[in-house]
């Protein structure tokens, strides 16, 4: 009996391990700045906003900071458009990382208005380019500017006035944040796999499924996820993955940190065949 107990946990682990996602690991470099656009202390803070932005997924590894202190900064980066200086891509693979985030502050600077009145506040404009470089080929696969939201704006200078310049930098690194958000979330999709149908109508579509992913990995209830097919096709001589969306899913309850239970929102006929079919389904973050 003891030994059916320890199989049955073996079993259980093993299942576990099969459909639980590992977490991407990433290394945010340290971020550089125009000569006089932006000082140390804000630089470091939008570095810290990009950080958390990253952190509160739950969906990433990050490379302690002291690992990367020998990474080479931005200025090297900037020796080629497509591919990162050798050196750089070594120590990013030294210190575990699959990814390698830099930021480089175009602007961080703080203006002084003056009202009719004689009054003065300060506004800020805030500019600032993030890169994501796959380590395992030395591309950077994306390239971003980072800016307040139109709406925010005034002549190019973000938020109501304050009292001081750091307190204007402040106020624009805030206005930034969702903006980060989606930077992270646009280019770092994770993706999860279906465990089971576990209902279906009477005419075979799929109406709530059980998910390989958790709150481990930032997960909650509400969630909308696509559900995409793969597929292999040559384009130019070259093979390609196609994801090719097939319907959207909402969690409904969170189990644990590895299995969500999912209502069906739209294509449920489409993905009961291909996963009957044992097709190829990937279930990603929107």
């Amino acid at each position: 009996m003891k030994n059916l107990s320890i199989l049955a946990m073996l079993l259980f682990c093993i299942a576990t391990l099969t459909f639980a996602q590992e977490k991407t690991t990433v290394g945010i470099l340290s971020f550089t700045h125009a000569a006089g656009a932006a000082n140390a202390q804000d630089v470091g803070t939008i570095h810290e906003a990009v950080t958390n932005a990253f952190v509160k997924t739950k969906r990433f590894n990050i490379v302690d900071r002291t690992k990367l202190d020998a990474i080479k900064k931005e200025k090297e980066l900037q020796k080629s458009d497509d591919f990162i200086d050798g050196d750089v891509i070594e120590q990013g693979k030294s210190a575990g990382a699959t990814f390698l985030v830099s930021g480089h502050v175009i602007s961080a600077e703080a203006q002084k208005m003056e009202s009719s009145e004689g009054g003065v506040t300060y506004k800020a404009k805030l500019v600032v380019s993030l890169k994501v470089i796959d380590v395992s080929t030395g591309q950077i696969i994306t390239s971003e500017t980072i800016e307040p939201k139109a709406g925010s704006t005034i002549g190019g200078m973000v938020g109501m006035g304050a009292s001081s310049p750091s307190i204007a930098v402040a106020k624009s690194i805030k206005k930034i944040e969702d903006k980060i958000d989606d930077f992270v979330n646009r280019n770092f999709p994770i993706s999860f796999s279906i465990v089971e149908i576990q209902e279906k109508d009477s005419k075979g579509v799929a109406k709530t499924l059980l998910l390989g992913g958790g709150s481990g990995f930032g997960l909650k209830k509400g969630d909308r996820l696509k559900v995409v097919i793969l597929s292999e096709v040559e384009v130019n001589g070259k093979k390609m993955i196609r994801k090719k969306e097939i319907g959207e899913i909402k969690i409904t309850k969170i189990e644990d940190e590895n299995f969500s239970i999912c209502s069906v929102n739209n294509g449920g006929d489409i993905i009961a065949t291909n996963f009957d079919a044992k097709a190829k389904l990937q279930v990603i973050t929107k």
